[in-house]
């Protein structure tokens, strides 16, 4: 095998081992990069680009949805691996107590040909679902990662998900409840210094965008779900540099340096969008109409 086999061999290595984005990992250290790589992409009308803001950069929070939180919740005692799918997340989330009936009494049945809004809701108000939030609003992702601060200790983490093919883009309710009825996703919990069984082949996500707003708060944060299905994961890691079905996903280390610039530029160009008014649409209702343009 010559130098360039050789090579070959170790870049398609690297390919297979990359869990955490550290290939598509890219470092924002000035506001001309800013600019450059985030600001201009987000004002380009033709690019679908959404945006997750994360308020520190650490190993220990993966782009993972919150059902993969508590893995004992999925996996029966005894086992080390689960299949998961509409069934067994219906079933979940019936295990809640009273959760289900008083959802159900609330907002109507569901069951699972009716999936999407009892997921939004538990995103929001159970945090367990297989939904990722994210938003069409850079501002937005900016000041859920910064918290409206003004010194910070640690860098900043942006995530963006940017889809080339409306395929994999919905706002019709039918395709979210179809892509929720085909979910699919193996779980393996394996303890410290357990080997992997064979048959845990990691396997890259597809991902989807659902754009359906569920309550006013989701409409003025501009707020979309991630939808990662049909995949293995292997207790927290998941093949994550190639996601079917041309979406790219990209992770934005903020340096810390950087972000009092951010929040700065948050409160000038979408001060409704500030930290104080993002859970409060009255708050940023009244701030907006403050805001008048220069030339009115």
């Amino acid at each position: 095998m010559d130098l360039l086999d050789r090579l070959d061999r170790m870049d398609d290595l690297a390919s297979e081992l990359d869990y955490d984005y550290s290939v598509n990992e890219r470092h924002i250290a000035t506001m001309d990069q800013f600019r450059e790589e985030l600001l201009e992409p987000f004002r380009d009308p033709d690019r679908m680009i959404f945006y997750r803001g994360e308020r520190i950069s650490c190993l220990s929070r993966p782009l993972l949805p919150t059902l993969f939180r508590d893995r004992s919740l999925l996996i029966p005692p005894g086992e080390c691996c689960a299949e998961i799918d509409s069934d067994r997340l219906l079933a979940l989330y019936k295990s809640y107590g009273r959760y289900f009936d008083l959802f159900c009494s609330t907002f109507g049945h569901a069951h699972k040909y009716r999936m999407y809004d009892l997921c939004a809701f538990s995103q929001h108000y159970l945090n367990c679902s297989p939904l990722i939030d994210f938003t069409k609003s850079l501002h937005v992702a900016l000041s859920f990662g910064l918290k409206g601060k003004r010194e910070f200790t640690d860098d900043g983490l942006l995530y963006t998900v940017e889809i080339s093919e409306r395929e994999n883009y919905t706002r019709d309710r039918v395709t979210a409840e179809c892509w929720l009825n085909d979910y699919h996703v193996k779980v393996y919990d394996l303890k410290p210094g357990a080997e992997r069984p064979k048959e845990a082949v990691t396997t890259s996500p597809d991902a989807k965008i659902i754009d359906i707003a569920t309550n006013d708060r989701m409409k003025f944060q501009r707020g979309v779900f991630l939808l990662l299905t049909d995949f293995t994961l292997v207790n927290r890691l998941y093949l994550t540099r190639s996601v079917r079905d041309s979406v790219s996903i990209n992770k934005y280390i903020l340096d810390k340096s950087l972000c009092p610039d951010l929040t700065e530029l948050v409160e000038r160009e979408a001060p409704w969008y500030s930290f104080g008014n993002l859970l409060d649409v009255s708050a940023g209702i009244q701030t907006a109409i403050r805001s008048r343009r220069p030339e009115l």
